[in-house]
């Protein structure tokens, strides 16, 4: 214990001098190149070599709610801090991906629980992750795996199907071989990536890499915000994805005098509520309360212009900025043009190439830049 009673001492704060120490693909210490960084050269590399995105993206969160989550090396404990940055991963999720859909599964006692749909709708996501409580039982890989992937499995192939997984446990309790899990997964083209909050898993690694996905063991809150962010940007497409036209329908927002009762809420009484307005299906003329979503009745995709064109965003990327010593530069362009901070103790900036204005760090997210 320490001396004022609080806790034992390896509780506390301190100061993870290690992760200053940074490796650079050839062997070399780099102290200022994190491997979040280096994934975001990697992505915005991806995205300026012309290979084909899947921006129509159907994804599953698969979240570990065994009782090793209850550890409080993230404060206040693991659960409470992963629901929070899933909040914040939904919600920058449909920012960059607005004609996509998302679910939630929740992996406890021994099995996978859906405990959201696979839809486009935010508010439902995040109260459904929210009324999560009790962390119970083991983690199991397969039957999580095995939830997600008889939904997936039925997705259009044009899509890009996907299940990234956030787990805490080192161990896996599966009724059945691994293996079998996998070659399904891989003759369906599901992309499995996952983060995880102990250590490097060897079986998590190997589902994986089997699935053309990624894999990364967080370091700390921040970054473990950083490897959620990551997953927000459209991978590369795989070969065997088939291109085909969407039929999509731009239902216009209309108010009128009538009360009725939306499609959205029409299953669940207690939210129900008659309003005057909302967006009509162009085909069956139901009514919505927000886009973008999947018609019930006539099976269209109702979506605006912007959210399409905030889609194609991913595909016609930023020209990546060129390095500059402030050596170089004038007394007008000392300043920042994202932060519109001065050049105080900075070495090296950045230049957009099409724009004469310079950054202090190089940042690939579209946003920022």
């Amino acid at each position: 214990m320490d001396e004022d009673g609080d806790g034992y001492r390896w509780e506390g704060n301190y100061e993870k001098t290690w992760e200053l120490i940074k490796e650079t693909d050839g062997g070399l210490v780099d102290l200022t190149t994190s491997s979040a960084k280096r994934e975001k050269r990697r992505l915005i590399q991806q995205r300026l070599s012309n290979v084909k995105l899947g921006v129509m993206r159907h994804v599953f969160l698969l979240l570990d709610q065994s009782v090793n989550m209850e550890d409080n090396d993230l404060k206040p404990s693991r659960f409470i801090c992963l629901k929070k940055l899933s909040e914040q991963f939904i919600l920058e999720f449909y920012d960059q991906n607005p004609i996509s859909q998302i679910g939630v599964i929740a992996v406890k006692n021994g099995k996978g629980q859906k405990i959201s749909d696979l839809s486009s709708n935010i508010n439902k996501h995040i109260a459904n992750i929210k009324a999560q409580k009790a962390c119970e039982g083991a983690f199991s890989l397969y039957n999580g795996l095995e939830t997600a992937f008889k939904i997936l499995s039925s997705m259009p192939s044009y899509a890009s199907r996907e299940i990234i997984i956030v787990a805490g446990s080192l161990t896996s309790v599966d009724p059945h071989p691994i293996n079998d899990m996998l070659t399904q997964l891989a003759e369906s083209n599901i992309r499995v990536s996952v983060i995880g909050l102990s250590a490097s898993v060897q079986i998590f690694n190997r589902v994986s890499s089997a699935t053309n996905g990624t894999y990364n063991v967080m370091l700390d809150e921040q970054h473990l915000q950083e490897l959620l962010r990551l997953q927000c940007a459209p991978p590369a497409a795989t070969p065997t994805m088939e291109p085909s036209l969407v039929k999509m329908g731009f239902p216009p927002h209309v108010t009128d005098g009538t009360l009725s009762l939306c499609q959205c809420h029409v299953e669940d009484k207690t939210k129900a509520e008659l309003t005057t307005q909302g967006f009509t299906c162009p085909t069956c003329s139901s009514k919505y309360c927000e886009v973008p979503v999947e018609c019930k009745i006539c099976s269209l995709t109702l979506v605006c212009a912007p959210h399409l064109a905030r889609s194609y965003h991913h595909l016609f990327p930023l020209s990546e900025f060129t390095e500059t010593s402030t050596e170089d530069l004038i007394d007008d362009t000392m300043v920042c043009g994202g932060c519109s901070k001065t050049f105080a103790n900075q070495k090296h900036v950045y230049r957009c190439r099409c724009i004469m204005g310079y950054k202090q760090e190089l940042n690939f997210s579209y946003l920022d830049r």
